[in-house]
């Protein structure tokens, strides 16, 4: 139907659709040429749509899907874009060719076999073209340690293949509002458990909602901020990606007030460390137990205009992390009871996260 408001008026349209059948009994000669043009095919009657139903249905034969943006921008989440993805064509290649090779020095050896069963001399296309390599395939040492030799490299590399499956080091995706933790974390020295405050006392961290963020923004909206000549960047008016921000909470910069009976609409961040279902880790417990810094495992994050994850996040990398990192007693009170007794029993040594449970499977796959 793309075109057919160029050809036709919006009155003729509505009657055509609603009854064409009582649109060419009218004698209307545009409704009788396109009832002959296809051979009497008759069109369903719609007597019971609105005149609203036909504009509409009309308007999206000219635009198609529109995207809703909502004021201030898009808030539904970016494309997600792995960087470094991993990639082991070359290694694969390689090990079918190896496997390539030697296959076909098998068949080889077989028909020379055949030969010889049927009592002809044994030949291979290398030895009739008098290659030197056609002496080795006949070689049935050289042959056995070939095999074992690709065998081995194309499972080394099946290996390693498959142990990168899941592992999304640097993966980082676009996100719906350009957040910069360089900026907040690293030079406002915003302390990641103000945003992230859950991590404190729960088992995730938590996406901090609109309202956090509010609590600066309702008074910095990026309108004071200036280029590399000194001029406003943004001519005085909020930034865009703290207008996004307004837009989801229903906040107007001009006035410096919430608007009566806004519908919210939530800002569909994309998610980007992610741990198998089959693993239990609790923020909590390293946060507020543990006393770790958030850098320790999400990586230089007041450096990092865009986050990404900075660490493997393997079973290997969390297990060496806990033979490593030293219980911190002092001024600990959750380790108060258990220090004295932990001291008596190693006498002195370096007690890590592994030698009061860490490693043990039920900690992470109860």
């Amino acid at each position: 139907m793309t075109g057919v408001t160029d050809k036709y008026s919006e009155e003729w349209l509505k009657k055509w659709i609603r009854n064409n059948a009582e649109l060419r009994a009218s004698g209307d000669e545009d409704a009788i040429a396109i009832f002959e043009e296809y051979n009497g095919s008759v069109m369903s009657a719609f007597p019971t749509l609105s005149d609203q139903d036909i504009f509409d249905i009309l308007q999206y034969t000219i635009e198609g899907d529109v995207k809703q943006v909502p004021p201030g921008g898009d808030l539904t989440g970016g494309t997600t874009v792995v960087v470094e993805s991993k990639d082991y064509s070359k290694q694969i290649t390689l090990g079918l060719g190896l496997l390539l090779f030697v296959m076909v020095m098998l068949l080889a050896r077989m028909k020379n076999t055949l030969r010889l069963v049927q009592g002809e001399d044994p030949v291979s296309i290398l030895d009739e073209a008098g290659w030197f390599w056609g002496r080795l395939i006949n070689n049935k040492g050289f042959v056995t340690v070939a095999t074992i030799v690709v065998t081995v490299l194309f499972l080394n590399q099946a290996y390693w293949w498959m142990s990168g499956i899941g592992v999304e080091q640097n993966y980082q995706p676009e996100q719906p509002i350009a957040f910069s933790h360089a900026l907040h974390a690293g030079e406002n020295q915003v302390d990641c458990n103000y945003c992230h405050s859950s991590a404190r006392h729960s088992k995730h961290s938590g996406i901090p909602s609109a309202n956090v963020c509010m609590n600066c923004h309702m008074y910095v909206d990026g309108s004071e901020i200036t280029d590399a000549s000194g001029n406003l960047k943004y001519d005085g008016e909020s930034s865009p990606e703290i207008a996004k921000i307004y837009a989801a909470i229903g906040w107007d910069g001009e006035n410096r007030e919430y608007i009566e009976d806004y519908e919210e609409r939530p800002i569909k961040w994309v998610r980007i460390h992610n741990l198998p279902d089959l693993v239990y880790f609790n923020h909590s417990q390293h946060v507020n137990v543990g006393k770790l810094e958030c850098q320790e495992c999400h990586g230089p994050v007041e450096t990092m205009e865009e986050m990404y994850q900075y660490s493997e996040l393997t079973m290997g990398w969390c297990i060496n992390c806990h033979r490593e990192t030293e219980v911190q007693f002092e001024k600990n009170g959750y380790y108060q009871d258990f220090h004295e007794e932990l001291t008596e029993k190693y006498h002195g040594e370096k007690i890590t996260a592994a030698k009061i449970g860490g490693l043990e499977c039920g900690k992470c796959h109860y």
